[in-house]
């Protein structure tokens, strides 16, 4: 029974109580507790919005589809384009629908894949740290303005424009009406690597993510590191050189082509592993979609920015502001006197 109540919390996202109490009604019965828990919890929640920015005459819409349970984004997309008729979109459709109007949208003349690039990747990071606790609380607690307070304050900086404004609409699912298919990792050669697949993806993960094949830049500029200093979070620039008709679109979608050249996009180091004679690396673009890339050892990469050198800037701001405060407290007291 034990075994099944950890079973059950794992493949579904239950709490332990529910687990238990699914077991017990279907006689531990643990396939159709699995179904009964599916059909039951809406732990998936969608939203829809669309975006106008009035001073930058930009025009927009997104995706996020967020696990309550697991506190994670599952996936997300957007749109920036100068083009007003995408405001016009309505949010009234299935996530689904909606889901494959942004994408093919996204291949449209007008869209500026810059700024769709930077919004995806800044709406990724921030609900993940910044905003996560209230994010994810105001989503349980159906708080929708306090949702759309969050998601303005992110794309309103993200595009520099104060004059945001931001409509939503929301879906709630349960884990049988969304599913999340696997997508094997692939290396350069184009076959699936067994060996990655065991240690990246885990045989009960959950997500829908496509893997493509990558290259990183590499070069001798000061920005160069060695690939073993690389550490989870450090952003870098990769190329996408995966010839699959899938890898070919969303290569076009996040910007990595221009007409027939491809050209090195950012993307988030997510684990750097010992193969042998290489490296392998595993980046990501957005929730959902990823790279894999192998590297000769002795190889340097060119680093935008690490995870150690944002954790030293916030100190050195709170260091900053620690002295500021003393300054001020004796300050005071001399005035005082």
């Amino acid at each position: 029974m034990r075994e099944n109540v950890k079973i059950l919390m794992e493949e579904t996202g239950c709490d332990e109580g529910q687990a238990e109490l699914a077991l017990h009604s279907t006689g531990n019965n643990l396939e159709k507790a699995i179904k009964s828990i599916n059909l039951l919890l809406r732990y998936i929640v969608v939203l829809k919005g669309k975006f106008i920015c009035d001073q930058t005459n930009v025009y927009g819409q997104f995706i996020v589809i967020s696990h309550l349970q697991q506190k994670r984004v599952v996936r997300l997309g957007a749109i920036v384009t100068y083009d007003p008729a995408i405001y016009q979109g309505t949010l009234d459709c299935k996530w689904r629908d909606f889901e494959k109007r942004l994408y093919a949208d996204r291949l449209s003349e007008g869209c500026a894949h810059e700024l769709i690039q930077k919004l995806e990747q800044n709406l990724n990071w921030q609900i993940a740290s910044d905003y996560r606790k209230s994010f994810f609380q105001n989503l349980k607690d159906r708080n929708y303005e306090e949702t759309i307070g969050i998601l303005e304050s992110i794309i309103s900086k993200s595009l520099e424009d104060s004059r945001l404004k931001v409509e939503m609409d929301v879906e709630e699912l349960n884990l049988s009406q969304f599913k999340f298919p696997q997508e094997p990792p692939i290396l350069a050669e184009g076959r699936v690597n067994p060996s990655l697949n065991e240690a990246g993806e885990s045989a009960g993960r959950k997500e829908s993510t496509i893997v493509l094949n990558t290259e990183l830049v590499t070069d001798g500029s000061s920005s160069s590191v060695e690939i073993e200093k690389l550490r989870k979070n450090d952003l870098i620039l990769v190329k996408i050189l995966d010839s699959r008709d899938i890898a070919q679109y969303l290569s076009r979608l996040l910007g990595g082509c221009k007409g027939e050249e491809v050209v090195p996009l950012s993307a988030i180091v997510e684990e750097v592993r010992d193969q042998g004679k290489q490296w392998v690396v595993r980046t990501r673009f957005s929730p959902g979609i990823s790279g894999v890339a192998l590297v000769e050892k002795r190889a340097t990469v060119r680093r935008l920015k690490s995870e150690k050198f944002t954790i030293e800037k916030k100190k050195f701001y709170l260091g900053i502001l620690g002295l500021a405060l003393i300054l001020g407290i004796i300050l005071y007291i001399l005035i005082r006197r």
